[in-house]
């Protein structure tokens, strides 16, 4: 029994290479449904990655930022089978928190579906067009 729901060391971007190319690259993207912001950038490895980021300045107390990253990762972790997974072209997210107040996980989880699925949307209209050509 092969249970995917699980979030694996591969499935984390922990490189700083790959998360400067994140976030100084001109092919990334973001997108924002509040309280979260997406920076999202296609790469050529196999495996979806993600980083959860949540800002001292926000929240003063790490037990507060913990909180939150803890829901952002589960909220992650429960849906991220909206994203196809191609064999060929894999997905670096980042997940920012942008408020400095805290949501119940239910927001969260229908923010983060609703990020979700306009990533897959947007990984849909780029392959389309990267066929066209």
């Amino acid at each position: 029994m092969d249970n995917d729901l699980g979030l694996k060391k591969q499935e984390r971007l922990c490189s700083k290479k790959a998360i400067d190319a994140l976030f100084s690259s001109t092919d990334s993207s973001s997108l924002s449904a509040y309280p979260i912001r997406a920076v999202f950038r296609f790469t050529e490895e196999a495996e979806n990655r993600i980083l959860v980021s949540v800002s001292k300045k926000r929240f003063k107390h790490a037990v507060d930022r913990n909180r939150v990253k803890r829901q952002l990762r589960e909220a992650y972790r429960l849906n991220k089978s909206i994203l196809s997974s191609a064999p060929d072209k894999g997905l670096d997210i980042a997940f920012i928190w942008l408020t400095n107040k805290h949501h119940k996980s239910e927001v969260v989880v229908s923010k983060m579906i609703s990020i979700l699925k306009r990533i897959e949307q947007s990984r849909i209209k780029d392959e389309t067009t990267t066929q066209d050509t």
